[in-house]
């Protein structure tokens, strides 16, 4: 009986020999990628990310990310540790959710890298 790998292997290789037999054609047709594997673009900060994936947290979404109090917020934002909220309205501000989760994942990499 046949061991895994090698029925494996033997599928791989009918499936390039059905492609490689298939007839090539020159039509091109575009189609949309997944956003996965979008090209990034440059934000205003010279950052690269997809501008598919921008989304904005409220206040106490951020809390609750965090688990930071506002005062605290923005003592951190003060003193340039925390992402700055942008400013959405006249009276109106939210942080950007990839911000607030790099910055949780920095934190956490801090955390354990020093015990």
């Amino acid at each position: 009986m046949p061991s895994a790998l090698s029925r494996k292997l033997a599928v791989a290789n009918l499936y390039r020999e059905k492609i490689v037999q298939q007839p090539q054609t020159s039509k091109f047709t575009p189609r949309k990628l997944p956003a996965s594997q979008r090209p990034e673009e440059l934000t205003l900060n010279g950052a690269l990310s997809h501008l598919d994936d921008v989304a904005f947290l409220r206040l106490p979404e951020v809390k609750a990310i965090t688990g930071i109090s506002k005062s605290s917020l923005y003592a951190l934002i003060k003193e340039k540790n925390f992402p700055a909220p942008v400013r959405l309205g006249a009276r109106t501000v939210a942080w950007v959710r990839s911000e607030v989760r790099e910055w949780a994942a920095e934190r956490i990499h801090a955390s354990r890298s020093v015990a």
